[in-house]
């Protein structure tokens, strides 16, 4: 196994998390999966973080479990040992998109190649999501005796719908880059060489021109409002927090900055709203 199987690193504001087992091709062992939850506790207490971009090494984004014989995921869930509490198992995947949504900075997938697996279900939980033309997804668990994980049956049907959730997580077929486009699973397809660089241009927007506060807020409306009953629900909670906001110095800051025609400087980093 490669001595690091996640690297991580931090520039001009973005922290970007590379899957990093080229050699098999960002395969999952357990030790991978905690160096990506490491990663992005990392990344989240970090104030001069603003965004976090996840990619792969090598061809693929993350083919999923490594698999080397009948005994693999018993064994893989059994050292697993993060994963064993009082109230049962939970796995990694699910941590790891359990961690994103509760996160004060958005995520984005930088998909440079084929994401089947694990490797599709935490993609699901990101905030954006840019792929290689050429990459192929699959949420194969049906084709490998076990379900889904992830959250990923929570995440895919408010994703691209109940219909398309049920084909892809109940056929476990692998699909094309631009089917995941057209059902809006991925936000944009660009040539593999270019994954990288166009999901760093979609961060660094949250390095100067948002307010990390005001991000840090509404990712968690965003999560909050997905259980609520009716929309009155969600306006309370966002009227809630506006009222809180109107003196702060971010929104001050953003005021003076539109009327005098330059680029706001907030000065909050959003850990004020950590969960």
């Amino acid at each position: 196994m490669t001595a690091e199987p996640v690297l991580y690193e931090v520039d001009a504001g973005v922290a970007v998390v590379t899957l990093h087992r080229p050699e098999r091709r960002n395969a999952m062992t357990v030790p991978f999966m905690h160096g990506i939850e490491d990663a992005l506790d990392r990344a989240d207490a970090d104030p001069a973080v603003r965004a976090v971009v996840v990619t792969g090494a090598g061809p693929a984004f993350s083919v999923g479990a490594e698999l080397n014989g009948p005994d693999t995921l018993r064994l893989a869930m059994e050292a697993d040992t993060r994963g064993h509490t009082p109230e049962g198992y939970r796995e990694p995947a699910g941590r790891i998109t359990e961690r994103i949504t509760a996160m004060r900075i958005p995520v984005i997938g930088a998909v440079n190649g084929d994401a089947v697996g694990g490797g599709a279900t935490i993609l699901a939980a990101m905030d954006y999501r840019v792929a290689a033309e050429t990459a192929r997804f699959g949420f194969v668990f049906t084709r490998r005796g076990v379900v889904a994980e992830g959250a990923s049956t929570w995440f895919l049907p408010r994703l691209v719908g109940l219909g398309r959730a049920t084909d892809w997580l109940v056929s476990g077929r692998v699909f094309t880059a631009a089917e995941a486009l057209e059902a809006g699973f991925v936000a944009r397809l660009v040539p593999v060489e270019e994954v990288l660089s166009t999901a760093l241009e979609y961060a660094r927007q949250f390095t100067g021109t948002t307010s990390p506060s005001s991000v840090a807020h509404v990712r968690r409306l965003l999560a909050e409002s997905w259980g609520a009953v009716e929309p009155a629900v969600s306006a309370r909670a966002e009227s809630r927090i506006y009222a809180s906001l109107l003196d702060s110095p971010d929104a001050k800051e953003g005021v003076v900055s539109f009327l005098e025609r330059r680029p706001p400087a907030f000065t909050t980093t959003g850990t004020e709203e950590a969960r």
